[in-house]
């Protein structure tokens, strides 16, 4: 009980002075550097930070351990790195500034309602262009849980949403077509993506095809949304939480579409998209 009572009072001592306004200060500061991180990643400004951290932690070591001529080498880089990381990402300096005014950089997406509108029209044509052609489509929209590591495995597009770009993925016999596009908010982020397909204990998935397979695969792991045109049928079907929704008349798709963009406030023309 001694032991217990000495690291009480030492927590005691460290936060007792410590007030409401000072653990908002800490969990603000947290966030933001949080969001920042982020922000960066996977940019080449994130590599760059990397560095500089790096030779911050060996500055820290080496002037506690009395490395004189070290820690005075270290002292001098790390205002030169600081500089450069200004001067270098200045684009992505004044990118991040303008998705602070936009709402991005807190964490929720605002994407105008006639864009939403935009894109929804977009993915139905190549929808029902495919589903009339007959032609094989499988394209994901990644809600909350990120698709990363699906992302990775197919070809980087970030590229604005339109249905002539789509309709050429999906063309047969072209290199992307037999994989999934994977859109993440307002952009084609990749295409020619493998899925994991369905388990075994699935029913359903036994007598589809694999691109269905994949759809429901997908949808048992995370909460995206996945639409499926049948190469054989050209049925349309809606793939989510490992359940299969087919044979949807456009009209229907048409709502299921923009719902998986987010939801959107009305009285402001705004969709949010986390």
């Amino acid at each position: 009980m001694e032991q217990f009572r000495q690291i009480f009072d030492l927590l005691a001592a460290i936060f007792g002075d410590i007030g409401i306004t000072d653990i908002f200060d800490i969990v603000l500061v947290s966030y933001a550097v949080y969001r920042a991180l982020l922000f960066i990643e996977g940019t080449r400004a994130f590599n760059l930070l990397k560095g500089i951290g790096i030779i911050l932690v060996l500055y820290v070591v080496t002037k506690n351990m009395n490395f004189n001529t070290v820690s005075w080498v270290l002292s001098t880089v790390l205002p030169t790195g600081f500089l450069a990381l200004v001067v270098i990402f200045q684009p992505e300096l004044r990118r991040a500034l303008e998705d602070i005014g936009k709402g991005k950089f807190l964490g929720e997406q605002l994407i105008a309602e006639a864009s939403i509108y935009e894109m929804t029209d977009e993915i139905c044509k190549t929808i029902e262009s495919c589903s009339k052609k007959r032609v094989g489509a499988l394209i994901v929209f990644e809600q909350d849980i990120g698709l990363k590591d699906f992302i990775e495995n197919g070809t980087t597009m970030k590229c604005k949403i339109s249905s002539e770009l789509l309709n050429t993925i999906f063309m047969p016999f072209t290199p992307l077509h037999d994989g999934s596009v994977i859109i993440k908010g307002e952009l084609i982020e990749a295409a020619g993506c493998f899925l994991p397909t369905a388990s075994n204990h699935n029913e359903v998935a036994k007598e589809l095809g694999s691109r269905h397979r994949a759809a429901i695969g997908i949808t048992e792991i995370t909460d995206a949304v996945v639409f499926v045109v049948s190469e054989e049928t050209g049925q349309i079907s809606k793939a989510r939480n490992g359940k299969l929704d087919r044979n949807l008349s456009m009209d229907r798709v048409r709502k299921l579409v923009q719902a998986s963009f987010g939801r959107v406030n009305r009285s402001r023309g705004i969709f949010y998209k986390k």
